[in-house]
This record gives structure tokens, sequence and C-alpha cells, in this order.
């Protein structure tokens, strides 16, 4: 977890339009099949399924001590109400249960007005896999598993997002 919480300390800090930019994959760039989350409320969600229901996922990587994850917070609650069900939002926290206070990750998500899941990270199987390296990251899934967007700051057009075609 350190190496991560390093990792993640120093993604932390921003990036510049620049650099976001570098962020954003080839088209061609697919996730694994059999992808199968579970919330903090313990409900879960089986992304391959809404995937294939023409639904885009929004996996939002955050952290309770993030300054930028808890300033976009209110925003990304905003564009989930807005597209929901069209983009499903996903909030992932990575670490144990010793780096990770649930109680502080409920509170902070009632008192920003988030309303999509959470899910914990526990044992960094959703970081290592996107290949995560700071936080806020935003990863966006479309029809098919592709990677329509990936980056550290919100996407400038989510509309995009909601396109059916896989």
């Amino acid at each position: 977890g350190c190496i991560l919480t390093g990792c993640i300390l120093t993604g932390c800090n921003g990036n510049t339009p620049a650099e976001r930019n570098d962020l954003i994959p080839q088209p061609a760039h697919k996730i694994p099949s059999g992808l199968k989350i579970q919330d903090m409320a313990g409900r879960p969600h089986d992304l391959d399924s809404i995937l294939g229901q023409g639904q885009s996922v929004a996996l939002v990587f955050w952290q309770t001590w993030c300054k930028p994850c808890l300033r976009e917070m209110p925003e990304l609650a905003r564009v989930d109400r807005q597209y929901s069900p069209r983009i499903r939002f996903y909030g992932i926290v990575s670490g144990t249960d010793e780096d990770v206070d649930d109680a502080k990750v409920k509170s902070l998500v009632e008192r920003l007005g988030v309303g999509y899941p959470q899910v914990r990270d526990r044992d960094l199987r959703l970081s290592r896999g996107f290949k995560i390296d700071g936080t806020p990251t935003i990863v966006i899934l479309g029809p098919g598993r592709s990677v329509l967007y990936r980056g550290h700051q919100l996407p400038d057009n989510w509309a995009v997002f909601t396109k059916r075609d896989g």
C-alpha cells in the first residue's frame, strides 16, 4: 500500500491541460472481461452487463485526503444526476482497512451530496488493473469494454460518453 499511496500522493497535486491529453488512451485500448465489483453497501455490480446494455461506466479513483478529489466531487455528483443511467458512476477508494477509514468515506460522500456507489479497493486489484498512478483519476469505459477517457481532470464534455454504439 505504501508504494501506491506515494504515487497517489504525487498524482493528487493535479495536472496541466497539456499533461491531461497524454493520459487519453488509444481508442483500441480495452479492459478484460469479467469485471465485477461490490460497493460499500454490499451490492454487487457486473460492469460487463452494464456495458453490454450500451451504458458507459465512470470509475472515479479518489482518496479522503486528496483535496482535488474532494473539490471535484460535487461536480461529479451533478454529472451523475444529469447523465444517469446512460453513464454509471462508481467511486473507487483504494487501500487496506488500516489505510482507509470507511466511516470517513461515507461521511464525505454524504456531506458532498454524492449519490453514486462507493467501492473499496482493499487489495488494489482495480488500481493495479487500471494502472492508477494518482488521484483523482477518472476512467470512463464504453460499450465493448473500451477505455473512452482516462485523466486526472474532469472531461470537458460528458455527453460524448452517452453514445450507445460499441
